[in-house]
């Protein structure tokens, strides 16, 4: 659970992410240290020693700092109610029924951290919070020093072992001027295993760094990058092709993350951003809309032919079923035998979907007309075998099965059903990326579908 950001409150830090990167940081300083009192101890009389054990203390001191502002600066979160200055700029805006209130340019709602955050990128479970406009400089910060502090801690702790390990030569070869290193044997599996530790982060942390870098040189969020590809996948639909409005050269891009010229303040309020010349505030968020209209219109109603009570132990279902689980931290869906599920996405083993009891009343057309609803249903994973398909959904995108044939005639009326919920939580945008090729087949396909699915879903826009 996020316990919030930007409240400066130390229950933050009571999750096992935080715990375990603050233990990790700590169990490597103390192990590098014992190794570099042993091997290179500071000394007065040589001027690289006392150097060198200055600079290996530096290390834990700007990771900290840099981690703990992380953690309580926290990304920024939109306030609740917050709604644009001109009321006409509302249409442009999704609006969170969670938060009650719209979703400014660039913010996504996070699903852990319960609020729309200013321009989430992801939520990171080792600083218990969201990397976002506030701190994804000290993020950013956090992971260079700790790889370079693990790097320092590996060339302490490697020749360390390695004297301690032979040391007998050392002794019988009356070697000189070389210190001879003892070890205990907890002490040497504790610097072995910080080894491995070291290793680990410098080649995760070092991934993560890239790919964090490589989004600040676009000016994209993680998020932001998979609406740019569906909407790169949706430019053979339009005139002009979609342009991309935060990409404000490889220079100004990361001034407004790391902003040098400023004392590395933060750029902006979160609410506002700059734009590219040509390009509008609002692009970004019209052409989400869009994309929310197409996933809408791919949505499939289903019947559930076996329960399921949301266990991450599925063997009951099949083997494969057991093992093919989706790679995705999102929750489980309980559902009930005669209960109905809204499915947007697909997997070989698995669905993810919306579920409508049985025991609800449909909607009439008031009520399909309206933006909000007295009650969420609840979202998420099931087994795919769970429910009854006359044809599954991907033999007729990918042209297997013809679209005029009378199987999927029949099951017309669950093809873009009208009391499907539009307001999607952002934290699917996180994990869609993850089954990008599904879904990016399916956009493609859902508009080359025959007249008559066509003509559905148009009366289905209207009808929203």
């Amino acid at each position: 659970m996020c316990f919030g950001t930007s409240s400066g409150q130390l229950n933050q830090l009571a999750h096992y992410g935080p715990i375990g990167a603050i233990s990790l940081i700590i169990w490597i300083t103390i192990s590098g240290f014992h190794c570099l009192t042993q091997w290179f101890p500071p000394d007065s009389k040589d001027i690289l020693s006392v150097i060198n054990f200055l600079i290996f203390w530096i290390w834990p001191v700007v990771i900290f700092y840099n981690y703990f502002r992380a953690v309580f600066v926290g990304p920024g979160f939109v306030p609740k109610g917050w709604k644009p200055a001109k009321i006409e700029h509302e249409k442009y805006l999704q609006y969170c029924d969670v938060c009650e209130g719209f979703k400014a340019p660039r913010a996504h709602h996070c699903k852990k951290c319960r609020r729309c955050v200013m321009k989430l990128d992801h939520h990171c479970p080792w600083i218990n919070t969201c990397t976002g406009h506030f701190n994804h400089a000290n993020f950013c910060w956090f992971m260079f020093y700790a790889i370079l502090g693990c790097t320092h801690a590996l060339l302490m702790l490697c020749p360390c072992i390695y004297r301690a390990l032979f040391a007998q030569y050392y002794i019988y070869a009356r070697i000189k001027n070389v210190p001879i290193i003892y070890f205990t044997f907890v002490g040497l599996i504790s610097c072995i295993l910080s080894i491995g530790l070291a290793l680990g982060v410098i080649f995760a942390v070092g991934f993560l760094l890239i790919v964090q870098l490589r989004s600040i040189m676009r000016n994209q969020t993680g998020i932001e990058s998979w609406i740019l590809r569906k909407a790169r996948d949706r430019n053979h639909r339009r005139a002009k092709a979609f342009i991309y409005p935060y990409d404000l050269g490889f220079k100004e891009n990361f001034r407004q993350v790391f902003n040098w010229r400023e004392s590395y303040n933060v750029i902006g309020d979160g609410l506002i951003w700059p734009v590219r010349d040509g390009s509008d505030e609002y692009a970004l968020t019209c052409e989400q809309l869009e994309q929310k209209k197409d996933k809408r219109q791919r949505t499939v109603r289903y019947e559930v032919v076996q329960s399921y009570k949301g266990s991450y132990i599925t063997l009951r279902y099949g083997f494969c079923t057991c093992i093919c689980i989706p790679w995705s931290d999102e929750t489980r869906m309980p559902i009930e035998k005669g209960d109905y599920v809204l499915v947007t996405r697909w997997e070989r083993y698995w669905l993810y979907g919306e579920c409508v009891t049985a025991n609800e009343t449909k909607k009439n057309d008031d009520i399909i007309n309206s933006h909000h609803r007295l009650r969420r249903r609840p979202r998420g994973w099931f087994p795919r075998c769970c429910i009854y398909e006359a044809f599954r959904i991907e033999d007729l995108w990918s042209g297997k099965i013809n679209p005029d044939s009378d199987v999927v005639r029949a099951q017309l009326a669950n093809f873009s059903p009208e009391d499907y919920d539009n307001n999607d939580e952002e934290y699917v945008e996180q994990n869609e990326e993850n089954q990008s090729d599904d879904t990016a087949s399916a956009s493609s396909a859902s508009s080359s579908s025959s007249k008559t699915l066509n003509q559905r879903k148009n009366h289905k826009e209207k009808l929203i």
